[in-house]
């Protein structure tokens, strides 16, 4: 991948606003992103410096919110550095040992990852970088317009996977959000005509997707209202608020459906008041969480019947069975049971459970944190890419690696299979319809082993038939 003009762009933007990074880390930036071996950004002759993304639960924890005894910044980390130390007592990857480097922000400060940022790219700059999930995708963007190589787990705009850097499981928000749109369309939840709310946040992925989501909707002949929330502002309060209001806007609009393109960290306030409105939820997955286990667990209970189009997989199926597990996720789940053993009080890990948790279910069985899909994913495909990179390691060779992978394994996702292709900077091939599924604590076992069709006692997403659609791009 040759050195583009955006990458020169924005180092001399952050060496122009940014003092404290000194000369020598604007006068060798040249020198840094390309070349081999000692020349390059996070690369020796000896090792590979990849970066860890993780949230500081420790400091949540340290300003008194409550979370799961095993839910820890260290634990998160390890999630994936277990795999570089793997990786290193089998000799390494072609000679060179792999160091993990764990930059931490904070989750209720959104904000504060422009730091992580800063010390990917300038302060502590690295070969290549990870985010399994939740950092905000301005600074997934901040990073890959800076030319480092990131992985990621949730969505970002187009914007960031036009850099060419950024490799995320799922596409872009645009293209979740049309896809998101057209399905709903053209299976009738969302009719011809029909007024249509649009909750958004003011975030890049969020405008994005907004814009991409009214196209469709206009072609539909749908009468569209937007009520976007301060989310880059990060602050739950003002959030909470604005959420609340967009419930008196949708209902002045007389909407009959509402399209959700806003994670339900900043939509509370709308939750807390849209039941009884009668509103069709379509979920757009578009920005972190939206989709997934964790996110379908969050909701609140007026969410429930809403429908979401996502790459990401369940852990059930649409007959209310506990979903039978590929061999490469029975490899992930092993992984993390060896890692995580003294965690859990030797509880083992179960579908559906809730990050970092041990639970016991009604019929008295003791399980814990479900194994996280995402660290497996990204760490096999960075895995292979760095084999075949070979000895003279560039983050230009790096990353023609990766998009010549071809077929890739993703653990609960897109139908278990993805794929790498020159231009394609997305894993997932398919994509499916979900259904956010009640299940309070205490819902009892049923005859096939789950609980109202989740796989816990936890409220869940689950799939609404067995087709998967695939991606247009």
């Amino acid at each position: 991948m040759a050195r583009s003009r955006t990458w020169t762009a924005a180092i001399a933007v952050v060496c122009a606003f940014t003092l404290t990074a000194g000369l020598a880390a604007c006068s060798s930036s040249d020198g840094d992103s390309s070349g081999g071996g000692g020349n390059t950004t996070g690369v020796t002759d000896t090792s590979i410096r990849i970066g860890v993304a993780v949230s500081d639960l420790d400091g949540l924890r340290a300003a008194g919110m409550a979370l799961a005894p095993a839910l820890t910044t260290q634990n998160l980390s390890k999630r994936l550095t277990s795999y570089f130390d793997e990786w290193n007592a089998a000799g390494g990857i072609n000679g060179r040992q792999v160091e993990g480097v764990v930059m931490t922000w904070d989750p209720v400060k959104p904000a504060t990852a422009q730091k992580v940022c800063d010390d990917a790219t300038i302060n502590t700059p690295v070969f290549a970088m990870i985010n399994s999930n939740g950092m905000g995708a301005k600074y997934i963007e901040c990073i890959a317009q800076a030319g480092v190589p990131i992985f990621f787990g949730d969505v970002a705009p187009q914007s960031a996977h036009d850099t060419g850097w950024l490799t995320s499981i799922s596409p872009s928000a645009e293209v979740n959000a049309k896809s998101g749109i057209d399905a709903a369309i053209k299976s009738g939840q969302i009719p011809k005509g029909a007024a249509v709310g649009l909750l958004s946040g003011n975030g890049p992925e969020h405008v994005a997707a907004v814009a991409a989501a009214k196209s469709s909707l206009e072609a539909n002949g749908n009468k569209i209202t937007v009520a976007q929330i301060n989310t880059l502002q990060g602050d739950p309060g003002i959030q909470n608020t604005e959420s609340a209001a967009a419930v008196n806007t949708f209902k002045a609009a007389n909407v009959t459906n509402v399209a959700i393109a806003l994670q339900f960290t900043a939509s509370n306030g709308f939750w807390d008041n849209a039941g009884g409105n009668n509103w069709k939820f379509t979920f757009l997955d578009v920005a972190s969480s939206m989709c997934t286990p964790y996110g379908g667990k969050s909701l609140k209970p007026s969410a429930v019947g809403g429908i979401c189009f996502t790459v990401f997989g369940d852990s059930v199926t649409p007959d209310g069975k506990l979903k039978p597990e590929s061999a490469f996720e029975k490899e992930c789940r092993a992984k993390f049971d060896a890692l995580s053993a003294n965690d859990y009080a030797g509880a083992k890990s179960y579908p559906g459970v809730p990050s970092g948790e041990t639970r016991t279910l009604p019929d008295g069985t003791k399980v814990s944190s479900d194994a996280p899909p995402n660290e497996c994913t990204i760490t096999t495909v960075m895995k292979r890419a760095l084999d075949k990179a070979g000895k003279n390691l560039t983050r230009e060779s790096f990353m023609k690696a990766v998009r010549g992978l071809g077929e890739v394994e993703i653990a609960n996702g897109s139908n278990g299979v993805g794929s790498q292709k020159e231009g394609k900077t997305y894993l997932a091939n398919t994509t499916h319809a979900v259904k956010l599924t009640a299940a309070p604590t205490g819902t009892a076992k049923n005859a096939n082993g789950t609980y109202n069709g989740c796989p816990v006692d936890v409220q869940c997403w689950v799939p609404v038939d067995t087709t998967w659609y695939d991606i247009a791009s």
